[in-house]
């Protein structure tokens, strides 16, 4: 009997021993785990709220260029749309995606087309780092502005840029009047 509970209390050691190593080992597992699934779901997050920015900021957008094509410029005649741009980009350009570029947002309005390929699409951010969410919902077809609504010291009508301010926003005057509907941009 003596020699049976020798062996059941070295058997008992032993297997206290594998079993702390095999919770070790699975505590570590499930804490790399967690740590991946975290920083898997802040990713998600951050990509929502930058595609966000993105619909927001072209929303807004459309509706005060419709307000203002609505109304005929009875409302008022110029209004400075100035709202933060989103996270990452550098300027907002109106081009024609069709088009070929010349002057001096050609560079951006080129590197706007070879990122985006053709859209049906009027505006578009430029940025010098281009990832998926800006490549998803960086550009937006803008009712009631064409190239006749661009500034007369835009070089190129199909290719303009706003560039972001150091305060991070854009700012953009819109103006109508009662004998031309489209909306002007500067």
């Amino acid at each position: 009997m003596k020699h049976i509970n020798k062996r059941l209390l070295k058997s008992k050691a032993s297997q206290e021993s594998i079993g702390m190593s095999f919770n070790m080992i699975f505590s570590i597992i499930l804490i790399i785990f967690f740590f991946v699934a975290a920083f898997v779901a802040i990713k998600y997050f951050l990509d929502l709220q930058k595609e966000m920015q993105f619909r927001t900021y072209f929303e807004s957008f459309q509706g005060k260029v419709t307000e203002f094509y609505s109304s005929g410029g009875s409302v008022g005649n110029v209004y400075i749309f100035q709202k933060n741009a989103p996270s990452g980009t550098e300027a907002l350009c109106y081009l024609n995606f069709a088009g070929t570029y010349s002057g001096r947002d050609a560079e951006k309005c080129t590197a706007i087309k070879k990122q985006f390929g053709t859209k049906t699409a009027n505006f578009a951010f430029y940025s010098s780092k281009y990832d998926k969410i800006t490549k998803k919902a960086g550009y937006k077809m803008i009712d009631h502005i064409s190239t006749a609504s661009l500034p007369p010291n835009a070089d190129d009508p199909s290719c303009y840029c706003i560039p972001v301010l150091q305060n991070k926003k854009i700012n953009i005057t819109i103006s109508t009047s009662p004998e031309n509907p489209i909306v002007q941009i500067k």
